[in-house]
């Protein structure tokens, strides 16, 4: 049906000030370390980053380095078919299976295929569910 996978997602708080996408994103690349999935967003005088990496453990010592609060959380990736209704139907196979999705991010490149990261209340069942 889906490609659905486990995954862990780093949940990052930087300051919120002019330029920290860029030195979170640069210091990344600077250790040769591919971004997979990003989320980004304010949060009062903080900055909240959901990432997903090509490896989470050295992202996350280098993230720590400069003084960022890193924590790790299991989420659950989905590639579908970038179409009109995919993911709808992803968020209803959730919701008749009474899983709450704590938050969502997904994208696209338009080359026919899409990414959603769920971290939900029972990623478990989550991965029954879409499989």
């Amino acid at each position: 049906m889906f490609k659905v996978l486990e995954a862990t997602e780093l949940q990052v708080i930087t300051p919120n000030e002019p330029g920290i996408l860029g030195r979170v994103l640069s210091t990344l690349a600077n250790a040769g370390i591919n971004l997979i999935a990003l989320c980004a967003q304010s949060l009062n005088e903080k900055g909240l980053f959901y990432l997903i990496t090509s490896d989470n453990s050295k992202a996350r010592k280098c993230l720590r380095s400069l003084g960022y609060k890193v924590k790790i959380e299991k989420v659950i990736t989905c590639e579908i078919s970038d179409r009109i209704g995919a993911g709808a139907e992803i968020g209803a196979l959730l919701g008749n299976a009474a899983i709450d999705i704590h938050h969502c991010y997904g994208t696209s490149a338009g080359l026919g295929k899409a990414l959603l990261v769920f971290n939900t209340s029972n990623h478990r069942k989550a991965l029954k569910t879409l499989t």
